[in-house]
Parts: C-alpha cells; sequence; structure tokens
C-alpha cells in the first residue's frame, strides 16, 4: 500500500480556524494533500504552512499558491515570504498568532 501524504495537525488546526465553514476547510485540506500527493514533494509541511498562512482565510488563493506549488514548490515560498533564511522563525510567529 502507498503512503499518502496528509496535512499535518497543526495547519489542520489553523485550517479550521481561518476556513471555518466544513466544507471550505475540506477542499483547503483536499487541495493541499492533492499537491503533496502529485509527485515527490520536498519541504512539504513548510510548503502546506506558508500556503495556509499566507491566504489567511482566502481560498482563492490558496488555490493560487498550491498552483504555484504544482509549478515548483520554491515559487510557492517566494510568493508567500517564507522562502528567506529566517522563515522558520516566522513561521512559528504566525502560527501563535491570534
Amino acid at each position: 500500500m502507498e503512503n499518502r501524504v496528509t496535512v499535518g495537525a497543526r495547519i489542520a488546526g489553523r485550517i479550521r480556524r481561518d476556513f471555518p465553514e466544513p466544507e471550505v476547510a475540506a477542499l483547503v485540506v483536499d487541495l493541499l494533500e492533492g499537491w503533496a500527493n502529485a509527485g515527490p514533494q520536498r519541504e512539504v509541511d513548510r510548503v502546506q504552512a506558508a500556503i495556509v498562512l499566507s491566504a489567511a482565510g482566502d481560498v482563492d488563493q490558496v488555490e493560487a499558491l498550491v498552483g504555484l506549488a504544482h509549478t515548483d514548490y520554491r515559487d510557492a515560498l517566494v510568493s508567500t515570504g517564507f522562502a528567506h533564511a529566517d522563515w522558520r522563525a516566522r513561521m512559528e510567529a504566525a502560527f501563535r498568532a491570534k
């Protein structure tokens, strides 16, 4: 059986917070997992988190960023501002923000 990549617990929690409508949250999860399972991907958690944090509740933004990630995950990281050396600290701060 093939291992399927899923959205991690912390990202799932942020999705539930930023996308409170269950159908929309499910769509966001499907988009992120679809990208992660489309082929061998690098830095899946980082890219998924960057997309969710940057989208800030805008499903159209999620769709656009997932499209970028399908082309090249680095494009999504640059577009979200999580491509630079300080990405980890900025991402942790964003997850802590209310």
